[in-house]
């Protein structure tokens, strides 16, 4: 991890999240607040073991959990750790 993401990991926290989620149920529509997840590689397959899934569906099923508590969009960062090594 690098210092950076060490600073952005300290500024997020279930907190926050879990206060904006609330915050936008509670007001209107065009007043939300965005939120993005992305799903890191390498948690899909922990996953996809703990419940006896494949990757495939452990990614389905977590996506949908999150927009099921209002995530907005939910990215898998596969393609960037690909970059990463590039």
């Amino acid at each position: 991890m690098t210092a950076e993401e060490g600073v952005q990991l300290s500024q997020q926290n279930a907190k926050d999240f879990f206060r904006v989620l609330n915050l936008n149920k509670k007001c209107d529509t065009s007043k939300h607040k965005v939120l993005v997840v992305s799903v890191c590689p390498q948690s899909l397959p922990y996953f996809a073991a703990k419940f006896n899934l494949s990757v495939t569906d452990a990614s389905r099923r977590l996506c949908g959990f999150l927009k099921s508590l209002g995530v907005h969009y939910v990215f898998d960062t596969t393609i960037a750790a690909d970059f990463s090594i590039l």
